[in-house]
């Protein structure tokens, strides 16, 4: 407003100069009084343009009501006697219903099941079905949207992520679910779970357990044989006593010689059974000659200690020695955790001191927490130096990755779930990094990312390799991923690979990083590092790789991708089986190389559970006020819809802001003005 007063004020003033004050003037009363309004009004405008103020110009919008589809395109909708009608007919179908729903609403589609994208063509070859992460897509995409209604289609089998059903009752939009699949419960007999170690030792015996499970099969028998490399190691056979049958077996087995073993658990068919692909099952085992041993030194038992210890068992022996026991060799040791070690009033620091100074290739796994004695820290290493902050109090600090980290690869959903981690708990810390550390995860404090460090890997002038996390309460993430995600992986993917790398031997010169295990449906990556021999990563030369499968002796060549100072590697995907692998390179006339193993494991989970949950999808349509339909009454979903009274158009008002000088029309104007002035003035002058 003080804008415009003062725009009209400039405007009087100039015009009273030019026609109240100027006695020379000699126009009539009515026209100098149409010649002021004149001039007042084009100064005050051009004044007002100078300004630019914006002005605020309101307008109502209509908004169209949105229908979100949402189509499974998982396999198991083709895993059932109905599978030629899904892929043949049942597309058309569902494009006949979008085109209805079309000529009243907005309609946007999806496909779901592996990952969440647009819908393009549905294929069915998803892995895994997850309508949880759809569902929250959709909530987070369409916030504060006009959505009339989201159209679920899918058998309703949930093998990934947390069950839908858990938090939908607060969902902000309706679901009308359709239930595809077959809902018939077949006779069928399937392996429901094998639990393992993924690692073991040569000659000592090794657990497996197996569970089996029988619908619809009372009375009869189920033979389960279970393979070594092909050959049948033991079998055994259940009478079944029920209908809903489900029975755990304990299985040992003596591992002779190292390496990747393939193990086979199969169900012999019945000839009742429907679909027999859930019958058979097939796992790795990792045997090896010794474990690493880990020493973890902590203050007092932890729940971190734990969450370390579970993910560690399979590959480590794994010593604990808490508060002030004896601290062991640690020369018969691999690695050394210290949680929150240094500690105020820890009488065998000086114990502690000694033997790291004597061995000082040990490689440590630092966690930093509210315990620990800042100062014996820097006494015991040199990579960092800590002071305590000005302000006596805990933060909270959140994971934020680096991307341009590149010690080894961590996979992509994985490094979603872990910048949405919890926060650890640190005490306010003045962190100073000496040398080059190499930053996993930055600090996120408060929703604003720091440069400071909070997991981060050095190797200091003694060649020492150290990890330093900073902060306490890491169980916090452990559980997080498996309530996200129904597993661990993206919390045992980045503790594995820092522990892999501490224990990686800095004086082998070429070293291939790559994941144990992966699934046939993800790509396969693979990092290399050639050092001289001044321990210098390098990548002068050209290194190339070939990659046999061991059961059809299938050998693929690759050449690694030079990046920064490392080589890379995507071998995108391979199908089941045990791959070895011979790196090698020249260079300087020096021959360098690298051999390994991994494996591939079939996803198989779309195979596990055939029969379509109806009852999942109707729950989630009346927890949302919406509507459930069968696939034969799929053609009622438009009209339906289009009867709802709920969806509908709105409008919206909007307020949008222009600058005065935007205004083109004003230009005209004082130009208009001017020329009348002008040419009264020259007319009656």
């Amino acid at each position: 407003m003080l804008i415009y007063i003062t725009a009209i004020i400039i405007g009087l003033a100039y015009a009273s100069i030019l026609y109240v004050s100027n006695k020379k003037q000699h126009y009539s009363r009515f026209l100098t009084s149409v010649m002021f309004i004149l001039r007042t009004a084009v100064v005050s405008l051009i004044v007002l343009l100078l300004f630019n103020p914006y002005l605020k110009h309101k307008k109502n919008k209509i908004e169209q009501a949105t229908i979100i589809i949402a189509q499974d395109n998982s396999m198991s909708l083709t895993f059932n006697k109905d599978s030629i009608f899904y892929k043949e007919r049942y597309p058309f179908l569902l494009d006949s219903i979008c085109d209805d729903l079309d000529e009243k609403f907005i309609v946007d589609k999806y496909l779901f099941g592996d990952e969440v994208r647009e819908l393009d063509t549905i294929d069915y070859q998803d892995y895994y079905t997850d309508i949880s992460e759809i569902l929250n897509y959709i909530e987070k995409t369409y916030y504060k949207k006009n959505v009339g209604a989201v159209v679920l289609l899918s058998d309703g089998i949930c093998n990934k992520s947390y069950l839908p059903e858990q938090n939908i009752s607060s969902y902000p939009f309706p679901i009308y679910s359709v239930t595809l699949g077959d809902t018939t419960n077949y006779p069928d007999l399937f392996i429901n779970n094998i639990r393992y170690n993924k690692a073991c030792r040569a000659n000592i015996i090794s657990p497996i357990q197996i569970t089996a499970n029988a619908v619809n099969c009372k009375d009869k028998s189920m033979e389960i044989e279970v393979l070594l490399d092909n050959d049948i190691i033991d079998n055994r056979i259940i009478h079944i006593n029920s209908n809903r049958f489900s029975k755990t077996l304990n299985f040992n087995i003596n591992f002779k010689d190292e390496g990747v073993k393939q193990i086979d658990v199969r169900i012999k068919n019945l000839e009742e059974e429907s679909q027999t692909r859930n019958n058979n099952k097939r796992i790795f085992i990792e045997v090896i000659d010794k474990k690493y041993k880990v020493l973890c030194l902590a203050k007092s038992p932890h729940p971190d200690i734990a969450s370390l210890k579970n993910i560690l068992g399979d590959h480590f022996d794994f010593d604990i020695t808490f508060f002030n026991n004896d601290i062991p060799n640690l020369y018969d040791y691999d690695l050394l955790i210290l949680h929150q070690v240094p500690f105020l009033g820890m009488n065998t620091y000086a114990s502690l001191a000694e033997q790291l100074k004597n061995n000082k290739e040990m490689p440590i796994f630092c966690m930093i927490g509210n315990d620990t004695d800042i100062e014996r820290l820097n006494e015991i290493q040199s990579s960092i130096q800590v002071r305590k902050g000005a302000i006596n109090s805990l933060l909270d600090v959140k994971a934020h990755y680096n991307q341009l980290f590149g010690l080894f690869n961590i996979d992509k959903e994985n490094i979603e779930i872990a910048n949405n981690f919890p926060p650890l708990t640190l005490p306010h810390l003045d962190i100073k990094t000496n040398g080059i550390h190499d930053i996993l995860f930055y600090m996120n404090i408060m929703d604003m990312t720091t440069d400071t460090p909070l997991l981060s890997f050095a190797t200091d002038n003694e060649g020492r390799k150290t990890a330093f996390l900073f902060g306490t309460e890491i169980w916090r993430w452990k559980y997080f991923n498996f309530y996200n995600e129904n597993n661990f992986n993206g919390f045992d993917e980045i503790i594995n690979k820092s522990i892999q790398y501490l224990l990686t031997d800095k004086d082998k010169e070429l070293t291939i990083y790559h994941n144990e295990s992966y699934l046939n449906n993800e790509n396969i990556i693979m990092r290399a590092e050639m050092r001289n021999p001044s321990q210098e990563l390098f990548n002068d030369a050209d290194l190339k790789i070939n990659i046999r499968n061991k059961h059809n002796n299938d050998i693929y060549e690759y050449e690694f991708s030079k990046d920064d100072k490392s080589y890379i590697l995507n071998v995108n995907t391979l199908g089941e089986g045990i791959y070895t692998y011979e790196a090698k390179a020249e260079h300087g006339g020096k021959q360098y190389s690298d051999k390994g193993t991994f494996s591939v494991v079939n996803v198989g989970a779309e195979a596990q559970d055939l029969v379509a949950n109806a009852r999942r999808m109707e729950l989630l349509s009346t927890l949302t006020n919406g509507k459930n339909f069968n696939i034969n009454e799929i053609n009622q979903l438009a009209e339906t819809l289009y009867n709802d009274e709920r969806i509908h158009s709105i409008v919206r008002e909007e307020n949008n802001f222009i600058g005065l000088i935007n205004i083109k029309s004003l230009l005209f104007i004082i130009i208009t003005m001017i020329s009348i002035e002008w040419f009264l003035r020259k007319y009656f002058s």
